[in-house]
């Protein structure tokens, strides 16, 4: 309600396992999804465009993996998130490197976000 996004147009997606987090973990990824999900809906769906927001958080060979990605329109060029210009990406940068992890950025369909930590 508050990004003024009609909830028929925009759908959610998760698929996320049980794993156990202490808090310095838990918040910054709770921020990280909070940021990217913004941007999925204030830039990813312009003029009522239809699409989904998925996240996925699910552990892979002694990591975690946290993927946030959506359907919607992407990026218009490909983006560095160590050189982002917009605050959001620079603080999800920031809170990838807080949880010693790497991030990494697909925008060929959509935009996905995979942090590994």
């Amino acid at each position: 309600d508050f990004y003024g996004v009609d909830s028929n147009l925009i759908s959610f997606k998760m698929d996320v396992e049980g794993i156990p987090l202490d808090i310095d973990v838990a918040i910054p990824c709770g921020l990280i999804i909070n940021e990217i999900v913004t941007n999925s809906l204030k830039h990813a769906f312009p003029d009522e465009r239809k699409g989904q927001i998925y996240i996925k958080f699910h552990s892979d060979n002694n990591n975690t993996v946290l993927t946030v990605w959506d359907d919607g329109i992407g990026f218009k060029e490909e983006i560095n998130i160590e050189k982002a210009e917009t605050s959001g990406l620079r603080l999800v940068n920031k809170l990838v490197k807080q949880l010693d992890g790497k991030i990494e950025v697909n925008t060929s369909k959509g935009t996905e976000f995979k942090i590994i930590f």
